[in-house]
């Protein structure tokens, strides 16, 4: 009787681990139009794209983990910056529990105010590349 209760109480702790990990079945968006539903490493691309591009905090339909930061950067100098936004990016990253590794690559200041970075996502369904441009000010050519 004592081993069933320890294996009732493992199964519960598996069942809350799985519980845990973010669902990738989720609907085909292209051109800004869902098309149908996806998953796997497809959907992973798709989640990886929007956490890059959404400022976190702003969205009500999201948790406090979901998004970047990287709006904090505005207004930094470029030093500063290249430092934070690779903590920011793992940080907005690693929340979605299918990452297991971000790599930055290179951080490139494209004009006075634009940084790219590029580097690579682990996760669980396999290796996807990215591209993120981070603003860190208002443009000074009149735009």
């Amino acid at each position: 009787m004592d081993d069933e209760v320890d294996l009732e109480v493992v199964d519960e702790i598996e069942d809350d681990l799985e519980e845990e990990t973010l669902p990738s079945r989720t609907y085909q968006v292209k051109d800004g139009r869902i098309r149908s539903m996806t998953d796997g490493r497809e959907a992973m691309v798709q989640a990886v794209d929007k956490i890059l591009r959404t400022e976190r905090f702003v969205f009500p339909i999201y948790d406090e983990d979901y998004g970047n930061d990287f709006n904090e950067l505005l207004g930094k100098e470029f030093d500063y910056a290249e430092v934070e936004v690779e903590r920011m990016l793992g940080e907005a990253l690693y929340a979605d529990d299918r990452v297991t590794d971000v790599s930055v690559d290179e951080i490139q200041k494209t004009d006075l105010t634009t940084l790219v970075v590029t580097g690579t996502v682990e996760t669980i369904f396999g290796t996807i590349p990215i591209e993120s441009e981070v603003t860190l000010g208002e443009s000074t050519n009149g735009d």
